[in-house]
């Protein structure tokens, strides 16, 4: 089955699915640039589910068609499309943004770098913050190979018309497993425990990671900072990659603030607090700022919990 999507423009599909496909490696989302498609299993009604996204329209009138098994249930088609439209930010007023900082010395040619990008945000907050913690200081490169050996251990591999989706973990699977057994697969023990022990609080209900979503920013770091292992920064980055906030400003954040640097021309490396005061007019725009000055970056670094 087949429905459209029309995303508000502008919207450079193309450009965001390139991001994907150097995100590191795995074979959890397949993309093909040949043919601008975006294909992935997730998690819905408690089983694997395959959906593809393709691009049909322009940048400046953008079209998606998403595909997926017709056996899904009405109410299971409206959560997937909620979910992809969720996932492709396609509901952000990306021009208020372009309008706001046409202007501005530094933002501005950011803009004309990435016009149209838009954030490609995870699927489940759990699967989300497992990958942020497995990245933490650690190259891009490793953590899918870490990634990849938790979905082993873990998850599911599914073949579909000769292609092998790789399907993340569910919480409850997670939570059976000990530290030992991520050790082996070369996870720290702080990671390992941090990772199933959080599995556990979703497994056991003690958390509800699907209340986060009617909560303000302040509010999700409010509710998972007492989480051992969980900061801030780890916080912040998933409000952007899993929650598609806007205005988040991760100032402690090593990558932006080499952005910072790039894009401003400064001779000294900025601190948390440079960036801060630099940033002191950039809500509510604060996440596309950020993401826009990630992707100035030929490389992305290694990102340290501030």
């Amino acid at each position: 089955m087949i429905k459209v999507i029309k995303p508000v423009s502008p919207f450079d599909f193309s450009k965001m699915l390139r991001r994907v496909s150097s995100a590191g490696k795995n074979n959890i989302v397949h993309v093909d640039m040949d043919n601008q498609t975006y294909k992935r299993m997730v998690h819905l009604a408690n089983r694997p589910v395959l959906f593809q996204v393709k691009a049909i329209g322009s940048i400046d009138e953008p079209e998606l068609e998403v595909e997926f098994p017709e056996t899904l249930s009405q109410r299971e088609q409206d959560e997937l499309l909620v979910m992809v439209k969720r996932m492709f930010s396609t509901d952000i007023d990306i021009k208020q943004f372009y309008s706001q900082f046409s202007d501005h010395r530094y933002i501005a040619p950011l803009i004309s770098d990435f016009y149209g990008v838009r954030l490609v945000t995870d699927p489940d907050l759990f699967e989300s913050m497992v990958k942020i913690i497995t990245g933490q200081q650690v190259n891009l490169t490793f953590a899918a190979v870490l990634i990849d050996r938790l979905i082993d251990l873990a998850g599911e591999h599914i073949e579909h018309e000769s292609e092998t989706f790789s399907v993340f973990p569910t919480a409850e699977n997670m939570a059976s497993l000990e530290y030992g057994q991520l050790r082996e697969l070369q996870f720290s023990q702080r990671k390992a425990e941090y990772i199933i022990d959080f599995a556990r609080l979703i497994a056991s209900g003690t958390l509800d990671v699907n209340s986060l979503w009617a909560k303000s920013d302040e509010e999700v770091i409010s509710s998972l900072l007492p989480i051992r292992g969980i900061g801030r920064w780890t916080i912040e980055c998933l409000l952007i990659f899993a929650m598609g906030r806007t205005n988040v400003l991760p100032a402690a954040d090593i990558g932006l603030r080499n952005g910072v640097r790039k894009a401003w021309g400064l001779e000294y490396q900025p601190s948390e607090e440079d960036v801060r005061r630099l940033a002191e007019d950039w809500a509510p725009w604060n996440t596309y700022i950020t993401y826009y000055l990630w992707e100035s970056l030929a490389v992305e670094p290694v990102i340290k919990e501030g």
